[in-house]
């Protein structure tokens, strides 16, 4: 809500009501649609010892597999696809985003995957999906961690967004 200076008139300061009450009643009233997502699991990695010489390498894809990149001695055998459930109350199509947010020095998430109703997506965002419905459809996300030669040894969490939008 705008601050109303007190100079102003008290015919203008009566308008203004009157026309925040308008949008105000505009806005409640309109029905907003609405894509809900749920997180079944998020994208994780297995904990690797850092290369020296070279930088780090691991791929979980959208199956939840190790890819064929991967160049690192593995610790665990704790890794897994990211899982969501998307779903919406309209039929309207979606568009899917997804990408990095860089939170890591010298770490980065590449060759980024969304899996959703049966075909692979390489680029983002993706627009003009099919809408998942009410019951919604599942949604498999992979990627590429690389880990630069420079990069710190330790824990390194890199995170993501997955947007998906009605358009």
């Amino acid at each position: 809500m705008p601050t109303f200076n007190a100079q102003q008139s008290p015919t203008s300061k009566t308008i203004k009501l009157i026309i925040i009450s308008l949008l105000s009643s505009l806005i409640s009233t309109k029905a907003i649609a609405a894509v809900t997502i749920t997180e079944i699991q998020s994208l994780k990695y297995p904990t690797t010892i850092k290369n020296i010489n070279k930088s780090t390498v691991v791929v979980v894809n959208w199956k939840g597999k190790l890819g064929g990149g991967t160049n690192a001695t593995l610790l665990d055998n704790d890794y897994y696809q990211g899982k969501y459930l998307v779903s919406s109350d309209t039929n309207q199509p979606i568009s899917v985003d997804f990408f990095q947010i860089a939170n890591e020095a010298k770490v980065n998430l590449k060759t980024l995957r969304v899996r959703y109703k049966n075909k692979t997506y390489k680029s983002f965002p993706t627009i003009a999906l099919e809408n998942p419905g009410r019951d919604g459809e599942i949604i498999s996300i992979g990627a590429k961690v690389a880990a630069g030669k420079n990069a710190t040894a330790g824990e390194k969490f890199p995170q993501y967004v997955l947007r998906i939008t009605e358009q």
